[in-house]
Order: structure tokens, then C-alpha cells, then sequence
């Protein structure tokens, strides 16, 4: 298997979920605000249904830039999670809030809490939810 294949995420107007999980593809994005990291993950990229765009206007603006999350944070974005009918599904994962940022946040994904989600017959339960960097 060729371990080059990576995509470039920039360009991400929506919001994305990259289930971790061997594939093969690496996913990377410019993340952390005017920091400016590059944080990247293995694994399987679907779009989050978000027509409106309320949950991502919320996580831009909550997290702006933010370089890792805090323990206050986690809890206030996952008030948020179990408040919207598209992300009710996860929650942040609070082992790795030091890897979690603007445009890059550790989730744990419950696929049983939401009957919206557009893509089946996966178990993994670890993801990142990510977004266009707002630098």
C-alpha cells in the first residue's frame, strides 16, 4: 500500500468528521488559529450535515484561536453536542484536549445517539471534527 496518500483539508467550508481507523489516507489541516499547526490523522473523512451552518458558526467562534482545549471548554462544547441534532453524536475526548483546537477537536463518537447520521456499519470510536482555520 502506498503510505503517501494524503489530503490537504484548506479548502473545508463545512464541517468534516475523519474517523480514525487504518486506511491508508492520511487527512491533514491547518489548525490552532494564527498558530498555524498542522495536525493530521489517519483514517476516513465524512461530512457532518449542517445546513444551517449553526454548528460550525458555534465551534469558529468558541474556539477561535484556541491551541488545546480546557476541561471548562470540553464541557461547554459538548452542552452544545447533545443540544444539536447533527453533532448529538459526539463528544470531546477528554484524553487527548491537548491535541484538541481551533478546527481540530478530538471527538468520541456514540453512533447509537443519532438516527441522522449518514453513514453505517462503522464501530471506531475515536474521530477529530474539523473545519476551515479561521487564519
Amino acid at each position: 500500500m502506498n503510505n503517501n496518500r494524503k489530503v490537504c483539508l484548506y479548502d473545508l467550508e463545512q464541517l468534516a468528521l475523519i474517523i480514525k481507523t487504518k486506511s491508508g489516507v492520511i487527512y491533514f489541516n491547518q489548525a490552532g488559529g494564527y498558530s498555524c499547526m498542522q495536525p493530521s490523522v489517519e483514517g476516513i473523512f465524512t461530512f457532518i450535515e449542517d445546513d444551517t451552518k449553526d454548528a460550525l458558526n458555534f465551534l469558529m467562534k468558541y474556539t477561535l484561536n484556541k491551541t488545546n482545549l480546557t476541561n471548562e471548554d470540553a464541557d461547554f462544547i459538548d452542552v452544545y453536542f447533545k443540544g444539536n441534532r447533527n453533532t448529538n453524536f459526539l463528544s470531546i475526548d477528554r484524553h487527548r484536549l491537548s491535541e484538541s483546537m481551533e478546527a481540530w477537536l478530538n471527538v468520541n463518537i456514540c453512533y447509537q445517539e443519532n438516527s441522522r447520521i449518514s453513514f453505517e456499519g462503522f464501530t471506531e470510536n475515536e474521530g477529530v471534527l474539523t473545519w476551515s482555520n479561521s487564519d
